[in-house]
Order: C-alpha cells, then sequence, then structure tokens
C-alpha cells in the first residue's frame, strides 16, 4: 500500500489533475497524496535498511533546500513559508523513493508511472497544436508546461523512461507500446519550436540507442536514422518558422539570453551568500541594467544568483554526481555493470543528462521531474547495484 500511495502521488506529479480538471485545485491533490504517501510509509514494515543520509548525495540535496528556503526567508516570511511548502512536497517524494525503491519491479513502476502521466500531456499537446498545424504556431502543453520549452524539457526527460520499460518488457506488445510512446514524445519535440528541446532530444536519442543493448543493432540504426530525419527536416524547420527567428543562432533571442547571463553574474557578485531569492531574477534584472521581465535561461546560473554560491555549489553536486557515477561505471569491478540494475541506471541517467542539456539554456531548476531523477539514480545506485562494487567506485571519485 506504501509504495502505491507513493506510485499515485508522482502520477499526480506529472499529469497534473488540478489542471486538467480545476475543480480538484481546491483539495490540493499532490500536497495530500505526498502527505498519505508518507504516513503509508511510516506505518509500513518495509523500510530501506540503509539509513538515508549514508549517501552524500542526499546531503547535497538537503543543503540546497536549506539554502532555498533561507534564501526566500530573507526575502519576506512568507516567501520563506511558501518556499518550505514547495519543499516539502519534493522532498517527501524525493525521501520515498530512495527508501521504497529496493528492487527492479519498482523502479519499472515509477518510470512507467510516469511515462503515462506525460502520455496525456503529449496527446493534448498534439492534438491541439499539431493535428491543425500552422507554422510558426508552437506547440504547448499546460500546467507547468504550457510553454513550448518547457513541454519540450519533461519529455525530453520521460523519452529515456519510455525505452528503459521497452528494453526491459516482457512482450512484444509492451515493448510496441513503450516504443510508440517514445515515437509520440519525440514526435512532438520536433513540432516545439525549441532549439534546446532539439538539441536535448538528440541527446537523450544517442544515449538511449546506445544502452538499448537488448535491441537489435539494425532496428536501432533505422530509429536513428528516423532520429535525424526528424530533426534535421522537421525540427528545424519549425524552428525557422518561429517569427522571432531568422536563423539558429545570431538572433536577437540568442543576444538577449547572453546579457541576461551577465545580469546574473553582477547579482551573484553582489549577493554572493544566499543571492536574490528563488524566483526572484527578473524583480531585480532591471536594476543591473538586463531585460525586464526576462528569465536568465540557464538554469545553473538562475541557481547561483537566486541561492547564493553556497546554494549554486550544492546544487551542481546534487545534479552532477549521479553523471560521474555513469562516467566512472565502467571501473566497477564484477558483473553488476552488465545487469539489468546497471542498465536501469544507465537510462535514468540519460533522462538525467537530456534535462541538463535542455536546463543550461532555460531555467527550471524547480521542476519535479529533475529531483524524481536524481532519486531515482541514488536508489538504484543504493540498493540495486553491487555493493561492493560501489564502494571501490566511491573511493575513486572522493
Amino acid at each position: 500500500m506504501a509504495f502505491f500511495l507513493l506510485c499515485l502521488t508522482i502520477f499526480i506529479m506529472f499529469f497534473q489533475p488540478a489542471e486538467v480538471w480545476p475543480i480538484l485545485e481546491k483539495y490540493q491533490p499532490l500536497r495530500n497524496s505526498a502527505i498519505f504517501a508518507l504516513l503509508g510509509y511510516i506505518f509500513s514494515r518495509k523500510h530501506n535498511k540503509e539509513p538515508f543520509f549514508a549517501e552524500k548525495v542526499n546531503w547535497y540535496f538537503l543543503l540546497f533546500v536549506v539554502m532555498q528556503v533561507l534564501s526566500a526567508s530573507l526575502l519576506w516570511l512568507g516567501g520563506g513559508i511558501e518556499a518550505f511548502n514547495l519543499w516539502l512536497r519534493l522532498g517527501i517524494v524525493y525521501f520515498l523513493i530512495t527508501q521504497s525503491v529496493v528492487d527492479e519491479n519498482k523502479v519499472r513502476s515509477i518510470a512507467a508511472v510516469i511515462v503515462f502521466a506525460v502520455a496525456y500531456l503529449s496527446y493534448y499537446s498534439i492534438s491541439k497544436y499539431v493535428v491543425v498545424y500552422m507554422p510558426g504556431i508552437r506547440a504547448g502543453g499546460f500546467g507547468w508546461y504550457s510553454n513550448p520549452n518547457d513541454i519540450a524539457i519533461i519529455l525530453v526527460s520521460v523519452i529515456p523512461l519510455a525505452l528503459l520499460l521497452a528494453n526491459t518488457a516482457g512482450s512484444f506488445v509492451s515493448k510496441t507500446i513503450y516504443l510508440g510512446l517514445a515515437g509520440m514524445f519525440a514526435f512532438n519535440i520536433l513540432f516545439t519550436g525549441s532549439r534546446n528541446g532539439l538539441l536535448g532530444l538528440l541527446a537523450v536519442g544517442v544515449l538511449s540507442l546506445y544502452f538499448s543493448e537488448r535491441m537489435p543493432k539494425l532496428f536501432r540504426a533505422i530509429l536513428f536514422a528516423g532520429l535525424l530525419a526528424g530533426v534535421f527536416a522537421v525540427g528545424i524547420t519549425n524552428v525557422l518558422s518561429r517569427s522571432d527567428l531568422n536563423a539558429l543562432s545570431g538572433d536577437s533571442s540568442s543576444e538577449n539570453r547572453i546579457e541576461q547571463w551577465k545580469v546574473g553574474l553582477s547579482m551573484l557578485k553582489d549577493h554572493p551568500v544566499f543571492g536574490v531569492g528563488p524566483g526572484e531574477f527578473t524583480t531585480y534584472v532591471r536594476q543591473y541594467g538586463g531585460i525586464p521581465g526576462m528569465q536568465p535561461h540557464n538554469t545553473l546560473l538562475q541557481v547561483f544568483a537566486e541561492s547564493g554560491i553556497f546554494g549554486g555549489v550544492f546544487f551542481l553536486l546534487l545534479v552532477s554526481y549521479p553523471l560521474v557515477y555513469l562516467i566512472r561505471m565502467k571501473n566497477i569491478s564484477g558483473k553488476s555493470n552488465n545487469s539489468i540494475a546497471a542498465m536501469l541506471y544507465k537510462f535514468i541517467c540519460s533522462s538525467l543528462a537530456g534535462f541538463c542539456v535542455c536546463a543550461f539554456f532555460s531555467n527550471r531548476y524547480q521542476f519535479y521531474i529533475l529531483y524524481v531523477l536524481i532519486a531515482l539514480a541514488v536508489a538504484v545506485k543504493q540498493n540495486l547495484l553491487n555493493p561492493a562494487g560501489w564502494t571501490e567506485l566511491d573511493a575513486n571519485i572522493s
């Protein structure tokens, strides 16, 4: 029951029922489901034997959250409370994933919940923007993902999870369904007109197909060719159809982002400890001669500018550690590097890498998917992979 409540919370997190049916908003389904999931875990007898803080990544998460709340509290007390409530919901889900995901089936269950929850978002986007496509109109979504760049980020992040499920599915029908969903997500991204979305799609496509060792090489080659054809024939065409662009780079949009990056560095210089506060970049941007109302369009720079040096460092360590483990997995001794658990870890990190590629040109460090992916990576690394091998790897990285 406890794990079911966690899956329900994650489904609500990405399906956004309050956006689909606004009447549900007053019931705060995400907050309430997170509380019930935590209570279910507390009263459950199946607890992870490893302490939560045995993993240094979890310390980075906690320290980053503390800096977020402190930075918001310095602005006004209500800001600190609002930040605390946001990170409390995220923290509960993060904690429960790291402590509850103790076998491969649970990893696949959470991946499936996310994929099917996001499937409706993609269906909505395609039916509203692609079926009645008009040049220059960018495909978006709803709720957190109403912006074309935002729906591109979530779809890029979920594609490797769909391919993870396709690679580990037991039946031909299941494989076909998950491959079809991954294809739908990729097709949707092509119509967002998002340059960072196309870069992210190429990144996760290459990584996921490389890790899809259970698929025939010829089939992977066909998928890769289709990916390239889609990006360069359809995706770039849609990018160039945007009214604010006349090239892939060197346009006013690109130049404005560089200007905002300089502003972000100036903010960090003047507010090095706590930053200007979460979500306050656009409030201060006018004071530094930047473009009013425009975000920095660089997640890492935004975190440093809004949370200060310490918050930025904790965030950087939090995001980069799972990817460092992925790169260094070849140094693990034993068979764990070729296990199903290792495959799961590789696909999860592919999702995380795709998010990072998109996030370099965007500003969405509070997106749920980022912390769910990190929590899944921590859970797989701690609970499923060969402990001796990972001890060796820990020593190498430290």
